[in-house]
């Protein structure tokens, strides 16, 4: 985590070089640029999203290499057991991709919600130095994979993932079906991510110490979210 913050503090060293040579709009980019890569990694889950938005990103680029490729039309898939044509397979793939994509910001974004929740309502406090308390953390993500709809909903389309992945590992290989290695990539990285899932999760939720405190580089934008909803 630490070695993933560096470029955030590079920015603000970048900014303090900025104001020395009185170069202002330099200095205001650099500065809110760490302050975002910071506050990121900053909160809980921020490992589990890289690696998410990392292996989407991944798997997208190999479903459209493959679906840029003509020879996938003429992949017959069925006749290896394939539910559906080769073509159709990576679209689907392409489709579960954007999924784990946009959610693994979107669990992060709900526990940090429920932090705030929680510090608002005075259910804990934050310890000297802006550190968010491992306590909270910890409650919050056991409340919100228990309770969350959007975190049950993703959790069919994980499971409906996996099999469409294993589908795919057998029907799509070999001549037209895995143009350029593509198809056999996107459907390793698809079981992947149900592996990534049930490994940090079940670690997360039943071991405790491995929901850090969180301690805070920039409280005044970390805890905007708090603020706001305690002002409402």
């Amino acid at each position: 985590k630490d070695v993933c913050a560096l470029p955030g503090k590079a920015c603000v060293e970048c900014g303090k070089v900025c104001s020395q040579i009185n170069c202002e709009p330099c200095k205001q980019c650099c500065d809110e640029c760490g302050k975002v890569v910071s506050s990121f990694w900053d909160r809980p889950l921020s490992t589990y999203v890289a690696l998410k938005v990392i292996m989407a990103a991944a798997q997208i680029y190999f479903c459209a290499s493959a679906l840029s490729d003509e020879s996938l039309k003429s992949c017959n898939a069925e006749a290896k057991g394939g539910w559906v044509s080769g073509e159709t397979w990576v679209q689907i793939q392409l489709g579960f991709a954007i999924v784990h994509l946009l959610f693994a910001p979107y669990f992060q974004s709900r526990v940090w919600r429920m932090v705030s929740e929680k510090l608002r309502e005075g259910q804990f406090r934050l310890e000297p130095g802006f550190v968010v308390p491992q306590q909270i953390i910890f409650a919050s993500f056991k409340e919100v994979f228990l309770y969350d709809l959007g975190i049950l909903f993703y959790a069919m389309i994980l499971c409906a993932s996996f099999v469409w992945s294993m589908n795919g590992s057998s029907s799509m290989t070999g001549g037209f079906c895995d143009p350029g290695g593509n198809c056999g990539s996107a459907s390793y990285l698809g079981l992947c991510f149900f592996w990534l899932a049930v490994v940090y999760n079940f670690c997360y939720y039943f071991c405790g110490c491995c929901a850090s405190s969180v301690q805070l580089t920039d409280p005044d934008t970390e805890l905007a979210l708090y603020q706001a909803v305690g002002r409402r």
